[in-house]
């Protein structure tokens, strides 16, 4: 690693604690120069505005979410319905260690992260892909064995439940208490039973759902 790289890496990092700690709008581009000791500018000839900074920082994390849960995946073995209880349980593991970075992406899952047409952005979008391709094989595999039954693609049914699932980790982390008080339930243990709900709604058997809508206009 050079040593362009090796100061980029350290402002990412240290925007990371940063973010983390107070949250993207109460962090400044000085804030992150002085963490690092050096100068602003020295900030700006990596990254244009506070925004590419936590840009970044989301993708880091996504991009060792990823990583994790490709190293998971070694062990879900079994059927389709067997790898989506055992891959279920081990999200459920990651993102309660990873609860802080939950909640720093619910701050930032505000703003159009997806639209960016840098090179950051195109870094963000193949880290979700990244993040859905163990989900989506998992499906293709309870599709074919008979385990799971979908109502529209792997690709499209993946996508649905993280988007979901991590969606309601944001609330459960980000605003716990409040949830706990409105609705008198235990937040966490939401994550739970959405889990237990995908399980019993796509084990095949388990509903009315079909491979295909009966009027053949299946989701492609």
């Amino acid at each position: 690693m050079g040593v362009r790289e090796r100061r980029r890496a350290a402002l990412i990092a240290a925007a990371y604690e940063l973010f983390l700690d107070r949250g993207v709008d109460h962090v400044t581009i000085d804030d992150i120069a002085d963490r690092c000791d050096v100068t602003r500018r020295t900030v700006y000839r990596y990254f244009a505005t506070r925004e590419q900074v936590a840009l970044a920082v989301e993708v880091e994390i996504l991009q060792r979410w990823a990583r994790l849960l490709h190293d998971l995946s070694a062990g879900w073995q079994g059927t389709g319905a067997d790898r989506l209880r055992a891959a279920l349980a081990d999200v459920e593991q990651v993102i309660d260690d990873a609860a802080d970075e939950v909640r720093f992406t619910r701050v930032f899952d505000a703003g159009p992260a997806g639209d960016d047409d840098s090179d950051l952005g195109a870094q963000f979008r193949a880290a979700i892909r990244d993040l859905l391709a163990p989900f989506v094989a998992i499906l293709h595999i309870g599709s074919r064995d008979g385990t799971l039954t979908l109502t529209s693609s792997p690709e499209l049914t993946a996508s649905t439940l993280t988007n979901a699932y991590l969606g309601l980790a944001q609330r459960v982390y980000g605003m716990g208490d409040r949830l706990a008080e409105e609705q008198l339930i235990e937040p966490r243990r939401m994550l739970t039973e959405l889990s237990r709900l995908y399980l019993a709604g796509l084990s095949a058997g388990g509903g009315h759902a079909a491979h295909h809508r009966r009027d053949g206009s299946g989701d492609q």
